[in-house]
């Protein structure tokens, strides 16, 4: 990426695809307004300047995610990865809905792993909400082995939403959701966990939220009257 250093006063050469400017003396700079990016943060500031410059050089953007606790998400344009991310389960779905208004005239599209079936679920119904096309991939041999340790699994899990959002899968619905006993006794560990071992959520509640009706921290709550 070549940079070039300008006054307000001077014009803007041609084969310039992003101008980067303060709000000032954004008024004074001659050239195409959508392509005119605020100073703000400077690593904001430089993925927006980023994201400008790509949209021009391909249709569809796909979004890979690796579902789970944490997931691990890819943005991909023409095969290669735009920007990578490792959120919690709550994140994804704001994060596409920046993803959205950063590629507003691309058509995106969300492939998500088989893995973390509550989760998968979940989220494939909160997309499909957004007016996204979902896929569910087999993510069988996506994950690479990266040794222990939380960095290493950060890395393990975006390599995972890469390389998921890169394989061809089933276009999926609405999903039906119906926790296992096992999966709501999951939940009930996770509450009394949340609760520092004072009170576990009974299960008609954590039934509750494995369905995402209700967020872990709501579930607590209302068990204990707040």
């Amino acid at each position: 990426m070549n940079l070039l250093v300008l006054t307000p006063s001077q014009s803007v050469p041609a084969n310039v695809g992003v101008v980067i400017t303060t709000e000032y003396e954004s008024t004074n700079i001659n050239f195409n307004r959508e392509k005119v990016i605020i100073v703000d943060k400077p690593q904001s500031t430089i993925d927006k300047a980023c994201s400008l410059l790509r949209k021009g050089s391909f249709d569809r953007i796909i979004i890979g995610i690796d579902p789970g606790k944490y997931p691990g998400m890819a943005v991909l344009g023409g095969n290669k990865a735009l920007s990578v991310h490792h959120v919690s389960v709550g994140e994804v779905c704001p994060l596409i809905k920046q993803i959205m208004r950063e590629y507003k005239d691309n058509d995106i599209l969300v492939r998500i792993g088989h893995g973390a079936r509550l989760i998968r679920s979940r989220l494939i119904n909160d997309i499909l909400d957004m007016g996204l096309r979902v896929e569910m991939v087999d993510e069988t041999g996506t994950t690479p082995r990266l040794g222990k340790g939380v960095h290493g699994q950060v890395v393990s899990d975006i390599i995972a939403a890469i390389n998921i959002a890169k394989i061809p899968g089933k276009r999926m619905g609405k999903q039906f959701i119906e926790p296992s006993q096992g999966e709501v006794r999951v939940i009930q560990e996770h509450s009394r966990e949340y609760s520092n071992g004072r009170s576990t959520i009974p299960r008609l509640l954590a039934r509750a939220v494995a369905k995402g009706e209700l967020t872990l921290s709501e579930a607590v709550e209302k068990h204990n009257g707040y």
